[in-house]
């Protein structure tokens, strides 16, 4: 394994709570495909004319459409302690989406935090609003933590980013 990989009980709690906190995700997106499955799958002509008619007066109601649609993408699932960031304007004129297509974390905070996440697979970027709390945002769009600046280190280490669990260079062979 290169470089960034975690060593020591950092990375088994971040183990563990990734575990605790996708089981319950996974067990839900199961139990959809398999709904979704079952349906497409209804042979006889009664169940697939009432399954036309129900499933599309349903999926006309907008609240029901955002919420199979969300299911469905992924977008709308979200995590017990972790909603999902809101896609924010930022000052370079880019979005914290396009940001987070890097695979990266990403700090959205003032310029000067960069000291703070140096050395650390993060990337810093500042929103447009000025008033934009301190938010340490996931890979997959879901905010790790949100706070002020003293809270940061605890917040790093938390998410398994703490100096002291990455390597510096890679593992030889």
């Amino acid at each position: 394994m290169g470089g960034g990989d975690r060593v020591g009980a950092g990375a088994d709690a971040e183990l563990a709570s990734y575990v605790q906190e996708r089981h319950p995700v996974g067990r839900l997106v199961l139990r959809s495909s398999g709904a979704i499955i079952h349906l497409a799958m209804v042979e006889s002509r009664a169940g697939r004319l009432a399954r036309s008619i129900v499933g599309g007066a349903v999926l006309r109601l907008p609240p029901i459409a955002r919420k199979a649609a969300g299911t469905i993408s992924g977008i709308g699932i979200d995590y017990p302690h972790a909603p999902r960031a809101a896609d924010l304007g930022l000052q370079n004129g880019r979005r914290l989406y396009e940001t987070l297509r890097d695979g990266r974390f990403v700090l959205v905070a003032p310029p000067a935090a960069g000291s703070a996440i140096a050395g650390r697979p993060v990337t810093l970027v500042s929103a447009a609003d000025a008033a934009t709390p301190w938010t340490l945002v996931r890979p997959d769009a879901h905010v790790a933590w949100r706070g002020r600046p003293s809270g940061l280190e605890a917040a790093l280490a938390a998410a398994g980013l703490s100096l002291r669990y990455q390597r510096s260079s890679p593992r030889s062979s």
